[in-house]
C-alpha cells in the first residue's frame, strides 16, 4: 500500500512540474498538387518538447486562410511521439479547395508567392495532464501555376464555346452558300477576359480539304460569369461541297459539317489557347 502511494505521489509531483510542449514553427512546405479540384499541400509542423519524458501528440485542429476566407484544413495522418528534451517536425497535410479561391483569380495568377495564415492548436497528452499547443503562422505558396491550370481547366468546358443558332440559303445554290451563325461564349471565371483570336475550319469530312474558313475580325472583351453572342458569316463554295459530296445527302437532305477551330484568350496579360470543335447540320 505505501509503495502505492509512493508511486502515486511521485506520478502526481512529475505531472505538477511537466511543462506545455511549444510550437516553433512550420517548416518544409510544398505543394503536392491538384486532386478532385483539392490543392494538396504539405508541411512540418515543428514543436519542442521541454519534459524529461516522450509525450503525445493525440490530435491537431489546423486551418488555412487566404485573407479572411477559410479556404482548407489540415490534419494529423497518425498520433505522434513528442521525444523527451527534443524538437521534433510533425508532418502535417492540408487541403484547400481551389473554389473558395475562385474570387481571388484576378490576383493569384500573376502571384509567385501567396500569403496563407495557418491557425489551430494541438492536443498533447503528459502523464495525467494534458495541454492545448496554440499554433498561428504565415505560409508562402507558388499559386499561379495551379491557378492557370484550373483556368484551362474551365475554359476547355464543352460548353464555354458553342454555335447556338444557323441560319443560311438553302443549298444548292448557284455558285455559294452562306452561313449565318451565333457562337454563344459563357465566360464562367470569376473574372473579365478579351477574345484575342478566333478561327474556325469548316469540313465535310475530317480527313479531306477544309471547304470554308472564318476568322474574328477584332478582339472582343468577355465580361466575367457572363454569356455573350459572336456573329459568324461563312461563305461556302458550292463547287468544294460537291466534290465531296456523298450519295446519302440525296436521302438525307442534309449536309453534316464538322467545325474545328481554335480561341486566344488573355487574361491578365497570360494567353490561353483553347481547342473548338462542334457539328453542323445543314438541311439542303
Amino acid at each position: 500500500m505505501r509503495k502505492i502511494f509512493i508511486l502515486l505521489l511521485g506520478l502526481a509531483i512529475c505531472t505538477s512540474c511537466s511543462k506545455k510542449p511549444k510550437f516553433i514553427q512550420v517548416d518544409n512546405v510544398s505543394i503536392l498538387g491538384l486532386k478532385d479540384s483539392l490543392l494538396l499541400v504539405t508541411m512540418d509542423y515543428v514543436v519542442y518538447n521541454p519534459n524529461d519524458v516522450k509525450t503525445k501528440l493525440r490530435q491537431s485542429g489546423m486551418e488555412i486562410f487566404y485573407k479572411d476566407s477559410l479556404v482548407g484544413n489540415g490534419y494529423l495522418d497518425k498520433q505522434i511521439n513528442l521525444v523527451a528534451n527534443d524538437t521534433l517536425s510533425v508532418p502535417v497535410r492540408f487541403e484547400i479547395a481551389v473554389e473558395k479561391l475562385h474570387k481571388y483569380y484576378p490576383e493569384l495568377i500573376t502571384s509567385d508567392s501567396t500569403v496563407f495564415s495557418i491557425k489551430g492548436n494541438s492536443r498533447v497528452s503528459f502523464l495525467l495532464n494534458s495541454f492545448t499547443i496554440d499554433m498561428d503562422d504565415e505560409i508562402h505558396l507558388n499559386t499561379k501555376s495551379i491557378i492557370h491550370e484550373q483556368i484551362r481547366k474551365n475554359l476547355s468546358t464543352a460548353d464555354n464555346f458553342k454555335i447556338r443558332s444557323i441560319s443560311s440559303n438553302r443549298l444548292p445554290s448557284f455558285n455559294t452558300t452562306k452561313l449565318q451563325l451565333q457562337i454563344e461564349t459563357q465566360n464562367n471565371l470569376p473574372l473579365d477576359y478579351m477574345i484575342n483570336e478566333l478561327q474556325l475550319d469548316f469540313y465535310l469530312d475530317k480527313s479531306r480539304a477544309k471547304v470554308a474558313n472564318w476568322q474574328l475580325s477584332q478582339p472582343l472583351r468577355q465580361e466575367s460569369l457572363q454569356k455573350a453572342l459572336i456573329p459568324v458569316d461563312v461563305t461556302l463554295n458550292n463547287f468544294d461541297i460537291l466534290k465531296q459530296a456523298k450519295l446519302s445527302w440525296l436521302t438525307k437532305t442534309e449536309v453534316n459539317f464538322s467545325i474545328l477551330g481554335e480561341i486566344a484568350i488573355q487574361i491578365e496579360g497570360y494567353e490561353f489557347r483553347v481547342p473548338i470543335e462542334d457539328n453542323l447540320n445543314l438541311a439542303l
